[in-house]
């Protein structure tokens, strides 16, 4: 390997620069204005970066709807529908949103099959301390309604065993869909 340095005095010198930490080199030390200046930058970055990497809505349904992922994609809709929609249907004394079956698929993401084998029979059984699914209708006007029972649903975050503090104070405080105050597109009316 070619050396740059070609006499052994210069070779010598640099090697006990580099020893001691003192360097004659541009990039070797970073004036102490701007340490700070990049120490402040990584920190505000720092800062920001927790913020997206805490556990989101998505998670915590994941925990209340049994480990299932199709139930918490599922699960992560209603929440999402109940708490930005503001006009729900009145019946029985209690507030409701509804679609029909393959509305409720596709505004999940998933197919039609995924929904009725998988995803509403785990989420039926695993979250059936705060949500109620009621078929109301018939024939072609015929669509599966849900209550969130937003006291139940707290309860049943606040007793979750594997569910740390930390991550319910984050996700109910966080930011993101389920916590949006407002319908996704500004400009469109709320239904």
């Amino acid at each position: 390997m070619k050396s740059f340095l070609h006499s052994p005095k210069a070779k010598a010198e640099a090697k006990k620069a580099v020893e001691i930490g003192q360097t004659k080199a541009k990039s070797a030390n970073t004036p102490s204005s701007k340490k700070k200046a990049m120490a402040k930058t990584i920190s505000k970055a720092d800062a920001a970066n927790a913020k997206w990497e805490r556990p989101n809505l998505m998670a915590m349904c994941r925990i209340l709807a049994g480990e299932d992922l199709y139930a918490a994609v599922l699960l992560f809709h209603i929440l999402f529908l109940w708490r930005n929609r503001k006009k729900k249907f009145v019946r029985f004394e209690k507030e409701w949103v509804g679609h029909t079956r393959e509305a409720w698929a596709r505004a999940s993401g998933l197919t039609i099959d995924e929904y009725k084998k998988r995803a509403l029979p785990r989420a039926k059984k695993n979250c059936a301390e705060f949500l109620e699914f009621r078929a109301m209708g018939t024939g072609a006007h015929k669509k599966s309604y849900v209550h969130v029972d937003e006291i139940a649903l707290k309860e049943a975050i606040a007793h979750s065993k594997k569910m740390t503090w930390e991550m319910v104070e984050a996700a109910w405080n966080g930011v993101g869909p389920g916590n949006a105050k407002g319908p996704a597109n500004a400009y469109q009316k709320d239904i």
